[in-house]
């Protein structure tokens, strides 16, 4: 109720929120077939801002057009439709919510059979290139902030393109990309600072990252704060169906990585109730991430506020990453399918699933 500190005002950087309630970013898969804005995406971002998410975090979308991760993916570049994009900003902010979008470039998972084209994992990428996705990270921001978004979140983790540099396993560079984890680093580092430049200090840079397989979170925290990120949010959870669990995620060990980090930062994995939530923000974490209780139900927020609900009916199945693509509904528990979905993934022969 209203006494829970998931309704206390919280702040991220620029950005003041009306409360601790973050929707992480969750593809949509609501694009046009070329990865141009719909109206059903903005509509579902909008429904989550109406029904008391703080801040909505978009899905990631792509900033290259050719490294998409599925034909639903949208995309952010010199075709996207700005005015859909500003009204998406508009009605966020009309229904109190703050609104940031995730950008991404699909690496390894962006698949041939979308693309027209291998993936690529970061050996395969010439400096020139590296070049042309800061700038391409650039732009993206650029229109989100003429746009009235309130930020943007760099998608770090998920086994993509930024995360693929961090993961020593992936990365086989022998130049000042690869090797230590501050080099690894490098490249995000030159993007959010690019951001910054670009965007001014009132325009939030949020990033999210995985909680394994990167080496020392610790370290890799400290250099999103020293690159001058606002904010950082936490995953675990790498899709793998053992680990999908009705739990947060790894609390105990996350908060003693942030230890000594000057960031706000926010978890997302496993947080399907009220009682969930609220431990987290009782031992220390300032917000909380909600991903598929938010797919399963986009009101559950407003449900937890007024009383209405204590617990997610999500059962952590993990359909929802097949569902858009088979019964064009973005949860398994929907019965009506979305048009969008059906236009788009009707007659596709895409069956790589990448959330």
């Amino acid at each position: 109720m209203s006494d829970s500190p998931l309704w206390r005002p919280g702040r991220i950087g620029p950005m003041e929120l009306k409360n601790r309630v973050i929707r992480s970013a969750t593809n949509e898969h609501l694009s046009q077939p070329d990865g141009q804005l719909t109206t059903a995406w903005m509509d579902t971002l909008v429904e989550l801002a109406e029904n008391e998410v703080g801040l909505v975090i978009t899905g990631h979308m792509s900033v290259d057009r050719q490294q998409r991760s599925d034909q639903g993916q949208t995309v952010l570049d010199e075709q996207t439709d700005l005015g859909l994009l500003y009204e998406t900003a508009r009605q966020v902010h009309q229904a109190g919510g703050r609104i940031v979008a995730q950008l991404n470039h699909g690496g390894k998972k962006a698949p041939e059979n979308v693309n027209g084209h291998p993936p690529k994992l970061p050996a395969d990428f010439s400096l020139e290139e590296l070049d042309q996705i800061v700038g391409k990270y650039r732009y993206a921001a650029m229109l989100c902030r003429r746009a009235g978004f309130d930020g943007v979140q760099i998608h770090n983790a998920y086994g993509y393109l930024l995360a693929s540099f961090l993961n020593h396993v992936d990365n086989r560079r022998t130049d000042g990309y690869g090797g230590s984890v501050e080099n690894r680093f490098r490249l995000t580092g030159r993007i959010i600072r690019e951001v910054r430049r670009t965007c001014g200090p009132d325009f939030a840079i949020l990033t999210k990252v995985g909680g394994n397989g990167y080496g020392s979170l610790h370290r890799l925290l400290e250099l999103y704060q020293i690159s001058g990120a606002d904010g950082v949010e936490i995953c675990t959870s790498d899709f793998d169906p053992r680990i999908w669990a009705s739990r947060s995620f790894c609390l105990e060990e996350l908060l003693r990585a942030w230890d000594g980090i000057d960031l706000p930062i926010s978890l997302v994995g496993g947080i399907f109730s009220k009682k969930s939530a609220e431990h987290i923000l009782d031992s220390g974490v300032p917000f909380v991430s909600f991903s598929r209780a938010l797919l399963c139900q986009p009101d559950f927020a407003a449900r937890l506020k007024r009383g209405e609900a204590d617990e997610s009916p999500c059962t952590a199945c993990g359909l929802c990453y097949q569902s858009f693509r088979r019964q064009f509904v973005r949860c398994i528990q929907h019965t009506a399918p979305i048009p969008q979905l059906k236009k788009v993934f009707g007659s596709s022969e895409n069956t790589q699933v990448y959330p």
